[in-house]
């Protein structure tokens, strides 16, 4: 093929990727109905697993806002594990064991998956919940999460994660990606199942749970998959609601991002994907994991292709001096926090903070130099537990 050819290929790919695929989902959803929701008779016994490291600073407030649920305190087991905390974590928790609060406390620092594979051993109910320590659920929110559940082809349910981006210096790009994301999972646990659950609130059947091994670094991708490969749907819920604060700085997200870039290398190395029988998930999984893993180096291909085709005429100078102006912006929004609070450097600027990090992090990820265990963001604190609004009250 010419150079030209393999030039719009790439865009259209491209195109696809970031726009095509959505649209396609939302015109399938038009014929493709949800499934009916039938509430289970009576509402069943559940663990709520919140792993943690030095979460001090919102455990407290976790906490409280756990035992203010609307759900039988008698069917709740709620178990803090704490892996090598060397704050107050444990200390915290442990002024909660009086309200039935469970604590695991190792004193050893071995990563996520290692204390997740325990906290599980140790969940005495069949469903679990897994959830972040700064995830601070809405009263209905577990009820919410758990009823899809008494679908058997149902494995595993996600909700709706309210990011609360305003005291991060880079919260308008991250606030429109987040919208978006949540919009194409709506449809996509419609058509088929979601290629992942949010890893800040889900809830699965403890029997798809197989124990990850232990510089696993992507554990709740890991567990999705695990969930499909096992013939089950993950669904989206969003009145299963909750609210977190982002990342507050953009050094920080950037480093996330290289984490998660790095654990999708893992997950392609160990065979975490859709099995052959299951074509409907491998268009999923590719059109929404692989082809986004991939695009940093679409996009750089793109770039290039067009610098050796700039004599070709003003159809591709024109497009020549869109990328220029595009990755100008982002280099402005790099350089000054006015530029990425407007909505469109802000959008800009995640846009390729997030394809450099997506680089670094498959490269790293080749190579086995990212971490099990990883430097934590700064926690904010969300509101307090008694205000976390419902979803219909937040505009998108």
């Amino acid at each position: 093929m010419t150079l030209e050819v393999w030039f719009w290929l790439l865009v259209g790919v491209a195109g696809y990727t970031y726009l095509g695929y959505g649209l396609l989902l939302w015109f399938l959803g038009i014929w493709w109905k949800p499934a009916h929701r039938k509430a289970p008779e009576s509402l069943p016994a559940i663990t709520l697993i919140i792993p943690a490291h030095n979460e001090q600073s919102v455990l407290e407030e976790k906490l409280r806002n756990t035992l203010q649920l609307d759900y039988p305190k008698e069917k709740l087991q709620v178990i803090v594990a704490s892996d090598g905390s060397q704050d107050a974590t444990a200390d915290i928790a442990r002024s909660f064991q009086k309200h039935g609060i469970e604590l695991l406390d190792f004193a050893k620092r071995r990563g996520k998956a290692s204390v997740l594979n325990d906290a599980v051993d140790y969940a005495k109910n069949d469903i679990l919940c897994l959830c972040d320590a700064n995830v601070m659920f809405a009263p209905n929110a577990l009820e919410e999460l758990v009823t899809p559940l008494s679908n058997p082809k149902i494995g595993a349910v996600t909700g709706r994660v309210y990011l609360r981006s305003e005291e991060s210096n880079f919260g308008e790009g991250e606030s429109c990606y987040y919208s978006l994301e949540c919009r194409i999972q709506e449809v996509e646990g419609t058509v088929g199942s979601l290629m992942g659950v949010d890893g800040g609130m889900y809830a699965i059947q403890k029997a798809l749970f197989d124990k990850l091994p232990a510089d696993t670094l992507l554990d709740d991708f890991s567990i999705s998959m695990q969930v499909i490969r096992e013939g089950k749907k993950i669904v989206y819920v969003p009145s299963a609601y909750a609210e977190e604060c982002g990342t507050p700085t953009a050094l920080q997200e950037y480093r996330r991002r290289v984490r998660v870039a790095a654990g999708a290398v893992q997950v392609l190395c160990r065979g975490y994907f859709p099995r052959w029988s299951q074509p409907l998930y491998w268009w999923q999984f590719i059109s929404h994991k692989l082809l986004r893993w991939t695009a940093p180096m679409m996009l750089l291909s793109i770039l290039v292709l067009n610098t050796i085709l700039l004599s070709r005429g003003l159809v591709y100078q024109g497009t020549f001096f869109l990328q220029l102006l595009f990755y100008g912006v982002a280099g402005l929004g790099t350089l000054s926090l006015r530029v990425r609070a407007t909505r469109f450097g802000g959008v800009v600027f995640y846009f390729v903070m997030s394809h450099v990090a997506i680089m670094v992090g498959l490269i790293r990820g080749w190579m086995n130099h990212q971490s099990v265990t990883w430097q934590q963001a700064e926690r904010l604190s969300t509101s307090k537990p008694h205000e976390v609004a419902s979803p219909t009250s937040i505009s998108l």
